[in-house]
This record gives structure tokens, sequence and C-alpha cells, in this order.
């Protein structure tokens, strides 16, 4: 029996900024010890951007191992790392088809491993998906075992792509992928302005929202699907959009991919009557994004900072959890999330070698 009582998880978001580890007490009670983030260098975001059904498997390839030697340095830079009992990473979503039956993390899990000399539990998606599910989001899942005193409430992660989870108020949960967070934005950005994101949203609240556009927009047929439903960014890719965007204002452009991203993930608030919502992701330190989501929603919006989670650390955190489930041989249910057809043990294990792996 494993007696260490500390996890690690590492996340690399759609942001593609920085692989985020966070060290963490994931016993009866949860806590985070310590975080670490190691910035992703902006030519290997936009060689892992570039990558999709038509790349070479050989630059795919090349791309995992830069991922992983980047997660290697995010965990080696946190404390008491002979303590961790297992890293739970969930690696760089590149392609996700689980209609096809797959989904594609970018991670050499056995990499890591030796970098790190610590059990790795990483491709958490793909049990899931040959059980009937989705894949994701899993989060949801974590969400639970945090926020169950809080609920009835909302989580909602502002990521690449946002995604909900519903706590009832016996704590029964379901979650689904709702729209795009950042994905379009940030993307939409980089190409106008040259930087990674809008910051704050300043740049998205110097245009006008362009009703034409939105309207159309809402029509995208993603929104339509009913859950259980996840997508990645073959969805909701910039150049599905380059040209309808390009008909606009870019400032105008941006307040508009803005306001389409606030109202839908405000609908999927109001829609579940939840009382209390709670922002985390990347995105809910972009105040205007969060000022919108909390002018439409008829719930009070927080953010994750006031129960003691940072929001950037909130996903990091979810795959200690993770790892800690497998660790322990637990079976997850995640058929009100995924539509799975039972619980299942999610992820797959790369042994520690060394003074790191009794």
């Amino acid at each position: 029996m494993n007696k260490k009582r500390l996890y690690a998880g590492i996340m690399t978001g759609t942001s593609l900024d920085a692989a985020e580890a966070v060290l963490c007490e994931t016993g009866k009670s949860f806590a985070i010890v310590a975080h670490s983030a190691v910035p992703i260098p902006r030519a290997t975001a936009e060689r892992i951007r570039a990558l999709d059904e038509k790349s070479e498997l050989i630059k795919a390839m090349d791309a995992a191992n830069e991922i992983s030697r980047l997660c290697a340095d995010s965990f080696l830079s946190l404390p008491q790392k002979a303590e961790v009992a297992a890293i739970g990473c969930h690696g760089q979503t590149v392609l996700h088809r689980p209609e096809r039956g797959w989904t594609q993390q970018l991670l050499n899990g056995a990499l890591l491993a030796e970098l790190t000399k610590t059990n790795v539990v990483c491709d958490f998606r793909s049990r899931d998906i040959a059980a009937g599910g989705q894949g994701a989001p899993l989060a949801p899942l974590f969400h639970r075992f945090v926020f169950a005193d809080k609920a009835p409430c909302a989580i909602i992660n502002l990521g690449g792509i946002a995604n909900i989870t519903i706590l009832d108020a016996k704590s029964n949960v379901r979650g689904w992928d709702v729209c795009p967070a950042n994905m379009l934005m940030d993307a939409w950005h980089r190409k106008h302005c040259g930087g990674a994101f809008d910051g704050g949203g300043e740049w998205a609240k110097s245009g006008a929202i362009a009703q034409s556009l939105l309207q159309s927009l809402r029509a995208h047929p993603f929104l339509q699907l009913p859950p259980p439903k996840s997508c990645g960014k073959e969805q909701f890719d910039l150049r599905h959009f380059e040209s309808l965007l390009s008909e606009y204002s870019p400032e105008d452009a941006q307040a508009t991919l803005l306001e389409w991203s606030a109202e839908t993930i405000a609908k999927a608030i109001n829609e579940n009557e939840v009382p209390l919502a709670f922002l985390c992701g990347g995105g809910a330190r972009n105040n205007f994004l969060r000022e919108r989501i909390a002018a439409l929603s008829a719930a009070n919006v927080r953010i994750t900072d006031e129960i003691g989670i940072p929001a950037e650390q909130m996903e990091a955190a979810a795959f200690s959890f993770f790892a800690k489930q497998f660790i322990d041989g637990a079976s997850l249910n995640a058929a009100p999330i995924t539509g799975a057809r039972a619980p299942r043990i999610l992820g797959a294990l790369y042994p520690a070698t060394g003074k790191n792996s009794e």
C-alpha cells in the first residue's frame, strides 16, 4: 500500500501558455500545497497549434516529447517531490474525435516518468471513450469532490473551451462542454495584435457587438447538440471562422466573440437554476469576460480563488485527484457527464524508476 500522501497534477491547456504543476493533498480533504509554472516557448506552442489530422506523425511525436520535458521541468520545480505518490498529467489535446472512438493528447508518459523518477498516470480520456463515453469533460468529477458543500452550484472552467459542472442540492453531478471560452479570442488576438491573449479583455471592450455576427455564431451546430457532449479545437479552429469574422473590424469581431461566449455560458447557468456559479481557468482573469457572464447570469458569479483554489490551478489540481483515484483502484462514474456505459478506472500507469519509486 502506498503511504505517500501527496499527489501532483500537471496541465497544459489549449492556450499553450505554460505547463502548470500543483502539489496537492487529496485524502478525505483537499488542499493545494505548492504550485509551479514553466512557460511554453512560443515556437513550441506554434508547432503544436499547427498540428491537425494531416500532420506528419513524426512532428506530433517530437511535440509530445517537448511537452513532456516541459511538464517534467514544472514538476521538478515543486518542493517535497520525494513525497509524491504519483503525477496525474493530462497531456496536450490536439485531436478529440470520440465519435470515431479515439482522442489524442500529446504526452510521452514513459519519458515523464523517467525524467521525474515518479509514477505517472495519464491518458485519462481513452478508457471512457472505449466505454462509450465522450472522454470529456472529466473535471466535473473533481468538482463534485471539492464543491459538494457549496451545492447547488455551477462551476465553469474558462479554458480554450468552456465546460460547465452542475451540482444539484444532493451533489448529483452533470457536466458538458459549452462553447469556446478563450480559443477563438486568443487566435483572433494573435492574428491582429501579435500577443498571446487579450489580457483583461480591454481590446474586446474597445469594440462594439455586431448583432449580425452574433446571430451567425449562435447558430453554430455544436451549440444545438444536447449533452453529453464534448469538443476539441476541430470545431472552433479560427480557420473555420476567419472569413466570417473578417467582414467586421477586428475590435468588433473580438467584442462579439466575447459576448457570444458570455451569453452561451450564462444561458447554461440560468437554464439549470443554480444560485451560485464559480469561474476557474485562465479566462477567469479576463475581467471583461467575467463581467459579462455575471451581468447575464441570474446566479451569484464568483471566482474559485475565494475557496482557496486559484483559478489557473484548478485543472492541474483535478489531475492530482484523478491520479490518486487510479492509484487507489477507484472506479469513477462519468456516465452522467460523458455518457459512458458504467464506472471505469480512468488512466494508464507508467511506473517510476529510481529513488522516488518506492
